[in-house]
């Protein structure tokens, strides 16, 4: 089931002229022609050459050689069932090496190293395009997803983690700039944006935020490969390591693989190596001096705690901020400067300006703000960094994207797997390492925004998602109480969820360098705890398990999530008391946990009805005199189906009803024969048997399902 699950459908596609594609991609990989180089880009050649022939083999702080520990450890985390380059050596061929073979690869890498030049196996790769959105005819709608030499890929990976280390200890990229960092997540960038709108729009009268969100156009594509060198040895990296970089991407060929067959190989001679574990470092380098040139702007930028913020940078998701219009104007005229300078093109489709406030005004806004002379478009709304944010700062709009996104996915593998009759405990871990992580991206920024009392949060989208899929996989109509599918399925609360990612990632923010972003946000929030969501979140679940002396790094989360699944169990008594329809539910007396007969009872519609009937979600006469347009006194929902007058009730239907007589002979004979008490039985204890509690659970499926197919029927 998880295979088929995991397998997708190959991609056919709209474009089958090879030609098209080799041109396309030829084109977007070419390199500027040296006629076609502007004069501040001669000059960075100029200086390139210089700098490479004078200091290139006098820095090379990384050139040690590989020892087996380093050769080990990207052995054991390079993943299975993986595509293998043109030289045909599979991932699990490397993981499953033996200590022979793994000597050999130590010495190859060394070799390789030593020399400079890397291999022209690993130099070849083949792209496979995968259409993003948009029209399926336009080449421009679709990435390039290469495959390489997974050996290849080994030899880089332990070259970037070298690299990764120089770059952290010589503390060179700026701290504004956290993409593909190590212990650094996109919600640390939300959380850090979230907090500067909470303290300079909402916390001060009239307060704005001047935002540009940007959008660079095949920003990971376009990069220059000289500019790349040149920035390189800016950063002190020389020596063999250097020319191994260089010739990768001097020497790098790929084809474009159309179903079995590929094109010729053709040079990428601009853009970073697909695929490749240098390249998200190797983009930060390139474009750090951007970092560099809006740190040193005389634009006033936003404080936070004790520092200043004038953008945040994750990869190439950038976006400009200021408290002033004339501030955002200056960044924008530096930005636009370094991409004139460095090859960067801005895609204004989404590049836009957002003004946060507290009350944000139709979008015709006075203020006109221009990046090559092209006036951008005001929004009310962006989504950054895969969460829709709007003027005003609230997530409501990115919460219920989520739900959608979440929703879809569901749908998704329903309609992939619905030939298959999957048990019902496959598929709560389905919906939760698949779809659960779709709907609750980000919730530890916008989830403590929400009431987190689990009487509010029933109303939650999230949780209407979750509500509607538990109904969904009980087979229940939408009018059943949600409290009662999730107990049948002992499930709790996805906010259980929130508060558990919150808490982590609490202590992710207090264990950040002190000089990060995200601690200086956090830093700032504390100041006032009472209006900082996240803190007053922690500090009140601390305080119910009576842990808010614990370090801060080392708060007991485990035993803090589980008072709060003690503290919505007795919620969940309460409110479960106070529902009359929920009568004979209680009386079951079941632990909160899967109920045994959703996977002992292999009928799926024995399964149902008996499910039905538990969750009075029934046609009995105690449950349809609830309903408005036939509302009667409890005293008055007599069974019509026979001639006891009691009310029909669960108990009624049965164990008493004559209407149901013969099944039920039939079933207590059998039942005798597995339970020898079972007519000494008082009625309460019968009712649990027939209802599905213990292991009879099969034979009392089939008996509800029986009776309610006679009722049915008559």
């Amino acid at each position: 089931m998880w295979n088929n699950l995991s397998t997708t459908k190959p991609q056919e596609l709209a474009i089958k002229d090879e030609g098209i594609w080799k041109t396309y991609f030829d084109n977007l990989y070419k390199n500027i022609s040296q006629k076609d180089l502007q004069q501040n880009q001669l000059e960075i050649q100029e200086k390139f050459n210089i700098l490479e022939s004078v200091i290139k083999n006098n820095q090379n702080p990384l050139d040690y050689p590989i020892i087996q520990q380093e050769l080990n450890e990207k052995l054991k985390s390079i993943k299975s069932k993986k595509a293998c380059g043109l030289d045909n050596i599979r991932n699990e061929m490397l993981k499953n090496s033996t200590p022979e073979l793994q000597n050999a690869v130590l010495k190859l890498f060394n070799m390789v190293l030593t020399s400079g030049c890397f291999p022209d196996v690993w130099n070849q790769g083949l792209i496979s395009p995968i259409h993003k959105s948009g029209d399926k005819s336009d080449p421009n709608n679709y990435r390039g997803i290469c495959v390489n030499s997974n050996l290849g890929k080994v030899f880089c990976s332990i070259l970037n983690s070298r690299i990764q280390t120089f770059l952290q200890e010589t503390f060179f990229i700026s701290k504004c700039q956290i993409g593909f960092l190590p212990n650094h997540r996109t919600t640390d960038h939300i959380y850090t944006l979230h907090t500067l709108i909470n303290k300079h729009v909402h916390q001060k009268k009239e307060g704005k935020i001047f935002a540009c969100f940007i959008d660079f156009k095949k920003a990971f594509d376009s990069i220059w490969h000289e500019g790349l060198f040149y920035k390189i040895l800016q950063t002190g990296l020389g020596g063999k390591v250097y020319d191994l970089i260089k010739c990768m991407y001097t020497e790098n060929k790929c084809a474009i693989k159309i179903k079995n067959q590929r094109t010729e190989f053709f040079s990428q001679s601009r853009g970073v190596r697909q695929g490749c574990s240098l390249s998200p470092n190797l983009f930060n380098i390139y474009i750090n001096e951007l970092a560099d040139m809006l740190d040193h702007s005389p634009a006033p930028g936003l404080t936070l705690f004790d520092t200043e913020v004038k953008y945040l940078l994750y990869a190439d998701d950038l976006v400009l901020l200021s408290p002033t219009k004339e501030g955002l104007q200056q960044n924008l005229n530096i930005l636009e400067q370094y991409c004139h300078n460095w090859a960067l093109a801005v895609n204004f489709k989404k590049t836009k300006i957002m003004i946060f406030q507290k009350k944000p005004r139709c979008q015709n806004h006075k203020y006109k703000f221009t990046l090559n002379n092209t006036i951008i478009e005001h929004t009310k709304n962006y989504t950054y960094l895969g969460l829709t944010i709007s003027a005003s700062g609230n997530f409501n709009m990115a919460v219920n994207a989520l739900k959608e996104k979440a929703r879809r996915a569901l749908y998704a593998i329903k309609m992939k797997l619905f030939k298959i009759n999957i048990p019902i405990r496959i598929w709560t871990k389905i919906f939760d390492s698949v779809i659960l992580p779709i709907a609750l991206y980000g919730s530890e920024v916008w989830g403590p925004l929400n009431k987190l009392d689990f009487k509010r949060w029933d109303k939650h989208p999230i949780e209407a998602l979750h509500a509607e899929f538990c109904r969904k996989i009980l087979q229940v109509q939408r009018n059943t109480p949600t409290n009662a599918c999730r107990a049948e399925l002992g499930r709790f609360p996805v906010v259980m969820k929130i508060q558990k990612r919150s808490l982590k990632f609490w202590r992710h923010l207090n264990s950040s360098p002190n000089s990060s972003l995200q601690f200086k946000a956090l830093q700032t929030q504390e100041l006032s705890p009472e209006t900082s969501p996240l803190s007053q979140l922690v500090l009140d679940l601390t305080n119910q398990a009576d842990t808010s002396t614990a370090s801060k790094e080392r708060i007991p989360i485990n035993k803090i999530m589980n008072q709060s699944k003690d503290s919505y169990l007795q919620h969940w008594k309460n409110e479960t008391k106070s529902q009359s329809r929920l009568n004979c539910y209680l009386t079951l007396n079941r632990k909160y946990e899967l109920a045994d007969y959703l996977y002992s009872v292999r009928d799926t519609k024995q399964r149902q009805i008996l499910t039905k009937y538990r969750l009075s979600d029934h046609r009995l006469a105690i449950e349809t005199g609830r309903h408005k347009k036939t509302w009667l006194p409890k005293e008055e929902r007599v069974c019509g189906h026979c001639t006891t007058g009691e009310v029909e009730t669960e108990m009624h239907f049965l164990l008493y009803c004559d209407k149901y007589s013969s099944p039920r002979d039939t079933l207590f004979t059998e039942m005798t024969t597995f339970i020898p008490n079972f007519n000494s039985l008082n009625p309460e204890e019968k009712l649990k048997i027939l209802m599905g509690e213990g292991a009879m659970a099969p034979l009392a499926a089939k008996y509800v399902f029986a009776c309610h197919s006679l009722r049915d029927t008559e």
